[in-house]
């Protein structure tokens, strides 16, 4: 409907304004951070694109701008709330003013509501899509970084490495251990790995198919690996849940296994006199 378009445009400014000064006056957090210029400017772009979308036959501007606006706010602590109430008020403002504007024209009135709720829910589902498929790909940048932080392989003695093992080991982390590891028995001339599996709240048989896939991949490079850290808890529960270690070799402690990788290099640990 053109006049109703034609009035949004004309009065867009004023409307802005106002709009900026209720969003003040309503304490919302996202929007009270912003600065003043930058505030008006955040409202004027969205009054603009919900203007193009007026006279559209489909809604693409407003729901483009607010998809945008969730993957940039994702990771800054913004939430969906804030800034939708922000979004609310404006239009708001706007049903308030054609109530005036239009005030002997009922149609006006009902076509600018029928296609504010029809652009604000467009708009709504891009930006809550965007915000969780963004705020997604930082938990898992975030978990990957985790893995690699708590995945560090350490040379114990020349020729001896450790893996301090942390956390539950799934496929996925499995999958980034593995290679490490066996990059640097490759690096450091290994010929023992100790994998250390003490800060492990459980070892069961999904645990255990990956750690022995690991030491398979050790002893293919011509190391030995030796698990250390089993506690009787841990023993325990291997053995109820059926898990198989194969001819793996265990140690209760880091400081037994330490002394078996000295052995297998044909060192001994002696008190100096």
């Amino acid at each position: 409907m053109q006049r109703v378009i034609d009035a949004f445009w004309e009065r867009l400014e004023d409307n802005v304004t106002t709009s900026c000064a209720r969003v003040e006056a309503a304490y919302i957090p996202f929007y009270r951070d912003l600065p003043a210029e930058a505030r008006r400017g955040a409202f004027k772009r969205a009054f603009e694109a919900m203007g193009h979308d007026l006279g559209a036959n489909e809604s693409k501007a407003f729901p483009a701008l607010l998809r945008a606006i969730g993957e940039q706010r994702s990771g800054l602590g913004v939430t969906i709330t804030d800034i939708l109430r922000g979004m609310l008020i404006g239009f708001e403002v706007v049903t308030e003013d054609f109530a005036i504007v239009f005030g002997d024209d009922l149609e006006a009135r009902v076509h600018w509501e029928r296609v504010r709720a029809r652009v604000s829910y467009l708009g709504a589902a891009a930006l809550a899509d965007a915000y969780l498929a963004a705020r997604e790909k930082l938990v898992r940048a975030q978990a990957e970084e985790i893995v690699k932080l708590s995945a560090r392989v350490l040379p114990l003695y020349p020729g001896i490495l450790v893996l301090p093992l942390v956390g539950a080991i799934d496929a996925a982390r499995a999958a980034h251990l593995t290679p490490l590891l066996l990059q640097a028995v490759v690096e450091n001339q290994s010929r023992v790995v100790l994998l250390d599996v003490t800060g492990l709240p459980s070892v069961g048989a999904e645990t255990a198919e990956h750690l022995m896939g690991a030491a398979r991949g050790v002893e293919l490079l011509g190391a030995t690996a030796i698990l250390v850290g089993v506690r009787p808890h841990m023993a325990r529960a291997m053995v109820e849940a059926g898990v198989d270690l194969g001819g793996l070799r265990s140690r209760a402690d880091l400081a037994s296994g330490l002394r078996d990788a000295l052995d297998e290099l044909g060192l001994t640990i002696a008190r100096k006199r």
